[in-house]
């Protein structure tokens, strides 16, 4: 996600929903809907991972997109995640590629392909799978033996889009029930930068995990990019990775901190005072900071020098 000074790397969290384990292509005589998906074991070939949930292409390749939007060349595990971009962005992505769920080495054009929507065979990131092939006639032969209908790119964005709600609150749940996101237990957690209980705060409170799976809590964003600005100060290995989560201003919900827009320079105060504001959507974000001063900008984008009113100091 962001390393020191802007090189960061993403941690992979693992699966997050309940899925198959199988070999990785279909054995003679086998149903195409029990491939392996995830890939078991992780195929290194596939390169990348979602900055909307940090999931591995290594294991996610049968449901990998790419796309363009106004922050460039982008690629996540699902349509979900697509969907989920696209809402918190308030744009929806151009040039978009998708792998085919039984080839997943090829990407074709979302245009071109036919998706499968709601059969038997497993999703990523939602319950109701949404598959690309790469021909009516591919998607209707899958249909016929795992069930689900035949759908066109728009169709199955909108389906993705409309599950999102729901779909997210199973997922933030699953999160939190699997150890994917650990709250923080008064008394005993503190943060590392100031010594503060992030658990007195559950507004700001957010928190990045380590390759090695240790969890660090802090009590605020400010405290957080004080970490990510000099992880070796505070005993983590400077070059990372590292995976945060912050809480939405707007819901309360936890959200990846890679994909969250953040406002800087406003007035309102935080428990270290001025703090860099999550928001999971840019329509929650730019209201905020129309009314409350400050700008917003992107993960990458934030630096502790940057928090504070212009004008005024790092802390008030």
């Amino acid at each position: 996600m962001r390393g020191s000074r802007g090189r960061w790397q993403m941690w992979l969290l693992g699966a997050s929903l309940a899925v198959i384990f199988t070999l990785a292509r279909p054995a003679m005589g086998e149903s195409p809907c029990d491939v392996a998906h995830p890939l078991a074991p992780p195929q290194g070939h596939y390169i990348g991972r979602c900055p909307n949930c940090g999931m591995q292409r290594a294991m996610w390749a049968r449901t990998w997109v790419t796309f363009e939007n106004s922050s460039g060349s982008q690629a996540v595990c699902s349509l979900h995640c697509l969907a989920d971009l696209a809402v918190k962005s308030g744009e929806d992505p151009r040039q978009v590629k998708v792998a085919l769920y039984l080839e997943p080495q090829k990407m074709v054009s979302a245009e071109e392909a036919v998706f499968v929507i709601g059969s038997r065979a497993k999703g990523t990131m939602t319950a109701e799978s949404k598959l690309a092939f790469a021909s009516a006639a591919a998607a209707r032969s899958f249909a016929a033996s795992c069930g689900g209908r035949p759908f066109d790119f728009g169709a199955a964005l909108a389906a993705a889009k409309a599950g999102l709600t729901a779909e997210n609150r199973v997922i933030e749940r699953q999160r939190l029930a699997t150890g994917k996101i650990v709250l923080p237990v008064d008394g005993r957690d503190e943060c590392p930068v100031c010594q503060m209980l992030p658990a007195r705060y559950p507004r700001h409170q957010c928190q990045v995990v380590g390759a090695e799976g240790r969890v660090r809590h802090f009590c605020s964003t400010q405290c957080l990019f004080v970490f990510l600005e000099n992880p070796g100060a505070y005993g983590a290995s400077a070059g990372g990775p590292f995976w945060a989560w912050v809480k939405d201003l707007a819901s309360g919900e936890w959200i990846s901190a890679a994909t969250a827009y953040f406002v800087v320079g406003s007035r309102f105060l935080g428990p270290m005072g001025f703090e860099a504001l999550p928001f999971g959507r840019r329509a929650d974000a730019q209201p905020f900071a129309q009314t409350n001063g400050g700008r917003v900008l992107g993960f990458r984008e934030v630096r502790p020098d940057r928090l504070a009113p212009e004008g005024q100091g790092a802390r008030p």
